[in-house]
């Protein structure tokens, strides 16, 4: 939990700290199958209304009250923390957050528009997996219903490594280097494989009954125990320690081995919890850390939209208050305050009474006025978060604006503006095409009064490969000009011989520019690294420099510190026409960095 709180909140400091969801995924999984393969054992059944039920108790108070609590604080904020409230806070409801934010082609890694129920994808994940997984395990030891009990635990445990392997394989061939990789992250089937590992090891070491006296009993020697548990325990637990610090959420070494190397490692610490032999448990025993533990799920739902919450009404009250170390500490103090009372009043009376307990315990203090209150304020955010919900606007303001730029682009491009020579080192606006993404749709009106008689053509989310057909279908038409600026990047690098491809593409005749890409997002350094080392190699491709000016000017970008507004526009427009001088005079600056 600790892992997950810093990487939201403090961005660089711990750039794998995301892999706590994967270690959690661990144990849940290993927790859930204990309970199924102990009350199997004991009765040769499962009450499947008994384990929902609980489930329910243990995970709907906390996260519907989060729901609704956040949804009333989005409303009264308003503004882009508001967007789209309505799908976010029914897919989240309904615990099928991954797979809304699949089908919207949302991404975990970009920071563009703010989404108060990002987090509950893995929520998501766990309930379906609470779900299925039951009715799975009953398959199983009916399929395997002639073997002994303990080998019926093995071979369902066979079972589950094969999914976990499947699930492992499937995220490696979906993932795309270059390509935003959130839809095998989010996806149930390419992330299942931490819950089954820990599913897998619960079905080989839990005792299959109540009558146990150990509910883990030893399954191995002694002396193979205290190897594990003095050496390969502490060695795994390092190694979790190691990838938290270098394993970047972006990287195709996550997707391809890395997270399911970080389960494998999760599942090794998890047994050696259970054997206590070593040191590692003892390290687990740390009074803090079980005060975090016990209230691990309400910190992870409550960290998320109290960290866009402050952000959103921070980030312009100075250099202080608006720092991203004031924003991520002023969030996790009140996550603190806020995990204490809802561990305390919502997550502990629900899981213990359930519903109809918790209200008859209310109804109790009856004297006092703590009902009273309950009920007016569970009026009163019921109302402000259905009103919020109602009033929720549908595209953010940054969306709303590059929609508007959109129209303005493609009226520009059809009424073709006639060229003004402003400057003799650079060449006509009718010699100029323009390809590029949201950043360049963002300045276009700046391009068109710096150009004019330019074609511009740049679309949200464009990466390099969706510029390539409109390139291949410009030059098909005669339309494709002298001078041609590619202003991609924003959406991750080029595949391998992708740049190669694309500038052969156009013929030798023509001049290329590449904008050197900015931004703090995930992939953009990559892609901004890129085209710097590519560029210089090439005989007729030049670079301008957005990425030194924006840096300069960052002031002078949007919220999320990519899209240029205001004086930016212009100085977006400077970069391109910096990368042309060069292109006419066919000298190039060898001093255009990146301090990405």
């Amino acid at each position: 939990m600790v892992a997950v709180v810093i990487y939201h909140l403090f961005g660089d400091l711990l750039p794998g700290g995301y892999l706590g969801v994967d270690i959690f995924f661990v144990l849940s999984g290993f927790l859930i199958t204990s309970l199924l393969v102990r009350e199997y054992g004991a009765s040769g059944r499962i009450s499947l209304r008994r384990f929902w039920t609980r489930r329910v108790r243990r995970i709907l108070p906390a996260a519907i009250t989060v729901l609704v609590v956040t949804t009333a604080v989005a409303g009264l904020i308003g503004g882009d923390v508001a967007v789209k409230l309505w799908r976010q806070f029914a897919g989240s409801a309904l615990f099928v957050n991954n797979w809304v934010q699949i089908a919207s082609s949302e991404s975990y890694f970009a920071d563009t528009t703010p989404r108060v129920f990002m987090h509950y994808w893995s929520l998501a994940i766990e309930e379906q997996f609470y779900v299925l997984w039951p009715l799975l395990f009953l398959v199983m030891m009916w399929a395997f219903r002639k073997r002994p009990l303990r080998s019926r635990m093995w071979a369902s445990a066979g079972v589950a490594a094969a999914l976990a392997l499947a699930s492992t394989v499937a995220m490696g061939l979906l993932f795309q280097s270059g390509v935003d990789p959130s839809r095998v992250y989010f996806g149930s089937d390419t992330h299942a494989f931490g819950i089954l590992a820990g599913a897998g090891l619960a079905l080989v070491v839990t005792a299959p009954g109540t009558f146990e006296d150990d509910s883990w009993p030893r399954i191995l020697s002694p002396r193979v125990n205290a190897i594990l548990g003095w050496l390969l325990a502490p060695a795994a637990f390092v190694g979790l320690m190691v990838l938290l610090f270098v394993l970047g959420d972006t990287a195709e070494a996550t997707y391809r081995g890395g997270l399911f190397l970080a389960c494998v490692l999760t599942t090794i610490v998890v047994h050696n919890a259970v054997r206590e032999t070593g040191p590692l448990p003892r390290l687990l025993r740390i009074r803090v850390l079980r005060w975090l533990g016990e209230r691990s799920f309400s910190l992870y739902l409550w960290h998320w939209p109290l960290f866009v919450f402050a952000r959103e009404l921070l980030r312009d009250a100075g250099d202080f208050w608006g720092s991203a170390w004031t924003i991520g500490a002023v969030a996790g103090v009140l996550t603190l305050v806020l995990s204490e009372a809802s561990y305390r009043w919502i997550e502990t009376p629900f899981r213990r009474l359930g519903l109809r307990g918790t209200l008859t315990s209310l109804g109790a203090a009856s004297r006092r006025a703590v009902p009273a209150v309950a009920v007016v304020g569970t009026i009163v955010v019921c109302l402000l978060a259905g009103s919020a919900l109602g009033s929720s606007p549908s595209k953010s303001q940054l969306e709303t604006q590059l929609e508007q730029l959109a129209q303005l682009q493609e009226q520009a491009n059809a009424k073709g503006q006639a060229a003004v020579r402003t400057e003799r080192a650079l060449p006509p606006g009718t010699q100029i095409t323009a390809v590029g993404d949201s950043v360049m749709l963002a300045s276009s009106q700046a391009l068109f009064a710096r150009f004019p008689g330019i074609y511009v053509d740049g679309e949200v989310s464009r990466h390099y490969s969706g510029a390539e057909p409109v390139l291949d279908a410009l030059r098909a038409n005669g339309q494709l000009r002298k001078y041609v600026v590619l202003g991609l990047g924003t959406n991750g690098q080029a595949f391998p011989g992708q740049l190669a491809r694309i500038v052969r593409s156009m013929g030798p005749d023509r001049r290329v520019v590449l904008v050197v890409p900015y931004g703090h997002v995930d992939g953009i350094a990559e892609a901004a690294q890129q085209v710097l080392r590519w560029a210089p190699r090439q005989r007729n491709v030049y670079l301008a420099p957005w990425c030194q000016i924006a840096d300069t000017h960052r002031g002078d970008l949007g919220p999320d510190g990519v899209h240029p507004i205001g004086p930016g526009l212009n100085e977006y427009a400077d970069a391109v026409a910096q990368g042309l001088r060069q292109a006419v005079s066919g000298k190039r600056n060898p001093n255009i960095t990146c301090p990405l």
